[in-house]
């Protein structure tokens, strides 16, 4: 390894630290990918248990992530990883209950995201969850929407946080279909990033 090169290694750690924070885990990539979809929660800072429910939501995911990396040690079906991501998106439309409408919409974008922000940060960093990432489903947001028109796909009627989940399992449907065999991870990246596949 030259100097340069492990200088650009430093660069790229300082990068993940800078926006994962000190400790590079599940954990900060929950934190961080809330900030992708909280503007879509209006009136929640109006309640006063917000915060509480926030926490109780957060350590949902995290325990669900944990759930499916003990789950990766083994080889893992499509339908499977189908079956955790819903049960996931329940648990945490669930903890918000009646007090405030959460959608799956809302739920899908905290958790593809953050499995997107895993990878991104790799198996050095965040090792275990390597094998789930052809099963991964893509975050949907507006700009997602927007590039796979493109392609043929028809805009929802209502907004992406706004989904139930079979409207949003439909718009990964489409996708696996139109798009196989890449994984949607990869498919979203290319269209958030304005790429042709």
């Amino acid at each position: 390894m030259t100097p340069f090169s492990k200088l650009t290694k430093d660069y790229e750690e300082y990068l993940l630290r800078l926006i994962f924070g000190r400790e590079i885990s599940p954990s900060a990539c929950v934190t961080l990918a809330y900030g992708d979809f909280n503007r879509t929660l209006r009136g929640i800072r109006e309640l006063p248990n917000g915060d509480e429910l926030h926490a109780k939501a957060e350590n949902a995911l995290k325990d669900a992530l944990t759930t499916l990396k003990a789950r990766l040690e083994k080889p893992m079906a499509q339908s499977d990883f189908d079956d955790w991501h819903r049960k996931t998106c329940d648990v945490l439309v669930a903890v918000y209950g009646d007090t405030f409408a959460f959608h799956a919409g809302q739920a899908q974008k905290w958790v593809n995201m953050t499995l997107k922000y895993i990878f991104t940060v790799g198996e050095e960093h965040i090792p275990g969850f390597g094998p789930a990432y052809t099963l991964c489903h893509a975050p949907i947001d507006n700009i997602v929407l927007g590039e796979l028109t493109r392609y043929g796909f028809d805009l929802p009627s209502k907004p992406w946080s706004q989904f139930d989940y079979d409207e949003y399992f439909k718009c990964q449907e489409w996708m696996r279909d139109r798009f196989k065999p890449t994984p949607l991870l990869s498919i979203e990246f290319l269209l958030w990033m304005g790429l042709d596949e």
